[in-house]
This record gives C-alpha cells, structure tokens and sequence, in this order.
C-alpha cells in the first residue's frame, strides 16, 4: 500500500486523468462535463508525492429513480492503471461520501462501468435497474447507496450533546408500569 494525500482540487489538475482513464482514444474535450461548473461541484484528487494519479468529481445532481431530494453523483473516479487495485479509489470514493454526508445526502449514486461494479458494490452501493449502454463509452448500471442512515447518526449525537451540555438534565419519559395487587 502506497500513502497517498487525497485534496480538493482544481478540474484542470485532474483532466489528464480522466483523460487517460476514462476517454482514451477520445478528444480531450471529451473529458469535460456539463456538471464540473456546477456550484456544489467538488474535484477530488489522489497524489503521490503532488503527482495526481487519481480523481473523482461529486455533483449535487437529483436521479429521476430517486425521490429523496439530497441526491449526489459521483462522476469522472479513475486511478492510473499502474496504481490500481492498491486502495487508492475506495480512499477516493470514501472521501467523496463523507463529503456528501456533511452536506446532508440521502443518496450518493453513478453510472458504473461493468468493470466497476464490483468496487462499488464493496462500498455498499447497488444496482438500480437494467444495464445501459452510454454512447463512445460502453455498458454502465446506475448503482446508488442510501446515506439517510448517517443522516440520522449524525442528528442523534447533535441531540445528545445538547441533552448532556444541558446545566439541567431534561428528564426522559418514564413508562408507565401496571404493578396489579393480590
């Protein structure tokens, strides 16, 4: 396992990635999305010693198969070949759902590639719906995970620092027990 900083960065600083990656073969310009301008739009990037060798973009992006209104997509992983299969892209992946959780998300989704599901599927993603082919690219499945669960988590723990700070314990509701005399 190699040590790798993974940072917020710039989008030019993690084209050449993509590029080599993902769209191979294809235009350069091919390696831009509509979704990198997007105000919430964050790039990630994976350095070994301020090389990057891998990146992912999240985007607060709303899925038409999801009614939870917090929904995030994940668009743009990839870690050169040589450094693959070495933990950077579940350090890339983990960094973008933390990301997405401090902003309250219910949902984290993508379009995998087939050769991705797995690594997704590790990370406690699933498959919705059929596979689809993207043109120039190849078959993907949309895979989504549920993050409401940290959500809630992480309410709880603001409720019970309150309820603890508190100079006068709030009291907690007590049952009722039924106690029948013989």
């Amino acid at each position: 396992m190699i040590d790798i900083v993974v940072e917020v960065a710039r989008l030019e600083e993690i084209i050449d990635v993509r590029h080599q990656v993902l769209r191979q073969g294809q235009p350069r310009s091919s390696c831009y999305y509509p979704e990198d301008v997007y105000k919430h739009t964050v790039h990630f990037a994976a350095k070994l010693n301020d090389e990057v060798i891998g990146c992912a973009s999240i985007y607060k992006e709303s899925h038409p198969d999801f009614s939870l209104k917090q929904s995030w997509r994940i668009r743009g992983m990839a870690v050169r070949e040589v450094y693959q299969g070495q933990n950077i892209g579940t350090q890339l992946l983990e960094t973008c759902i933390n990301h997405v959780i401090k902003q309250k998300a219910g949902v984290i989704w993508c379009n995998a590639r087939l050769s991705a599901v797995k690594f997704y599927k590790n990370s406690g993603f699933k498959i919705i719906g059929d596979e689809f082919e993207l043109p120039d690219i190849g078959p993907h499945y949309l895979m989504a995970k549920n993050l409401g669960i940290h959500i809630g988590q992480t309410r709880f723990v603001e409720i019970a620092k309150k309820l603890f700070a508190s100079k006068n314990p709030i009291p907690a509701p007590q049952a009722k027990i039924n106690i029948e005399k013989h």
